[in-house]
């Protein structure tokens, strides 16, 4: 049974949010969900239920999915009193804390830095520092709508498993019967993580998937504007391509000025 909205908690670069409500109705019956892609977790939330599992290799963001699960109470008191240091200190307070993220990592840093960063964008430097900056004409989310956030989502994913490890560790626990949905960053892409991925590697991993008789969804490529983005998905891997309109693009509105409507692929085994 999936649910109408996905509450804002996490504002991560490429969130299904606005798609996950189709892609939660077109997966097939399934024994566990895998999301070896977490990011904001828009699908999980729909998917969400006993032995679900869902990773990433970032682990401060597991830290916060984990956070999130078990001390929601602990996330939401210290995203309040960050909230109003920074309307005390506006921007110094955001620089501050995001000194102390790159040095320490702490997962309730992610998430004020998220909160309240330009456009909710993921940038990381060459070295794998966080360095978007303070978005000027927001002062983050209001505390008591961050609380309903948390409380909503931490009572539905009571029961899923948060682990930081690479998705071809994920991949290999699954087993026919259950469902994986991949959204992975484009290759070469230093937004959503400190690397993109390699395409031949994570086309070999869909390969095993199909061998093995577990049924996968994968959103890769699209298009935004007129500029039509394609990767070389290997006909043979899968049955279906269908495009999901995904809203207009906050990177290119942060970086390049116009606002221009995005769609991207969602591939399916079955």
């Amino acid at each position: 049974m999936t649910v109408a909205v996905v509450p804002s908690i996490l504002k991560w670069t490429g969130s299904k949010r606005s798609q996950a409500g189709q892609i939660a109705r077109l997966a097939p019956a399934h024994d566990r969900y895998f999301e070896p892609f977490v990011g904001g977790g828009a699908v999980l939330y729909h998917l969400a239920r006993q032995g679900a599992q869902a990773s990433d290799l970032y682990a401060p963001l597991i830290g916060f999915w984990t956070m999130v699960r078990d001390e929601p109470q602990v996330l939401i008191a210290d995203y309040a009193d960050q909230w109003r240091r920074l309307q005390d200190d506006l921007p110094g307070y955001f620089y501050a804390v995001r000194t102390r993220f790159n040095a320490e990592h702490r997962p309730t840093d992610l998430n004020f830095l998220m909160r309240t960063c330009v456009n909710g964008i993921v940038r990381f430097s060459q070295a794998g520092d966080f360095n978007n900056s303070f978005h000027l004409s927001r002062k983050g989310m209001l505390p008591s709508r961050f609380e309903k956030a948390v409380r909503a989502w931490s009572a539905r994913i009571q029961g899923v498993a948060f682990v930081v490890r690479d998705y071809r560790e994920a991949l290999a626990q699954a087993r026919p019967g259950d469902f994986v949905y991949l959204d992975p960053p484009y290759a070469g892409n230093h937004q959503r993580y400190i690397g993109g991925i390699d395409e031949a590697a994570l086309f070999a991993a869909l390969e095993d998937l199909n061998r093995r008789g577990v049924t996968w969804a994968l959103s890769f490529d699209g298009q935004r504007g007129e500029t039509v983005y394609r990767a070389a998905v290997p006909a043979d891997l899968y049955r279906r391509r269908l495009s999901l309109v995904s809203g207009n693009s906050a990177v290119a509105k942060v970086l390049n000025g116009p606002i221009e409507k995005v769609s991207e692929a969602l591939y399916l085994s079955w």
